[in-house]
């Protein structure tokens, strides 16, 4: 919460976060998460566009959503917050793994905490849809922005 760096308006949106919950249980089997990853990284230089979750334009928690939902049953949120409530929540970034999903708050103005959400491929670098480039692996140590904008991961592969 030190990320929030007594930010008022970040801090209120992170209590009404907290309130819907978090850490909910889920049950993904750790031998699909190649295949989420190989989804995902099948959108590469896809525009991103909100609310896209098809091949012509897909924003960042589309790109999750299709690829959870196109490798599991699992009725998976289609919105970032709501998908950060699953999972057990990993606050170190150097303890991230391969499949774990990344979460950003404050990368654009919304009455949400979370703003943005990724799939880790491991070695710093994660995958998700940005207004600039779209659907591209990115570093989550990016001083010039993700950096500063990653909150905490989830581990929702078991």
């Amino acid at each position: 919460i030190e990320k929030l760096e007594n930010n008022q308006e970040l801090l209120r949106k992170f209590e009404e976060f907290k309130v819907g919950g978090y850490e909910k249980k889920i049950n993904l089997p750790v031998e699909i998460i190649e295949n989420v990853i190989d989804t995902a990284e099948s959108y590469s230089g896809v525009p991103n566009k909100v609310g896209g979750t098809s091949r012509d334009s897909i924003d960042a928690s589309g790109l999750i959503y299709v690829s959870i939902h196109a490798n599991s049953k699992f009725k998976f949120p289609r919105i970032a917050q709501d998908m950060a409530r699953y999972g057990e929540v990993i606050t170190k970034k150097n303890k991230l793994k391969r499949g774990d999903l990344v979460f950003f708050f404050d990368t654009y103005e919304v009455d949400r905490i979370i703003t943005s959400v990724g799939i880790y491929l491991g070695d710093n670098k994660f995958l998700n849809s940005s207004s600039n480039n779209g659907v591209t692996k990115s570093d989550i140590n990016d001083p010039y922005y993700w950096s500063d904008k990653f909150f905490f991961g989830t581990r929702i592969f078991k």
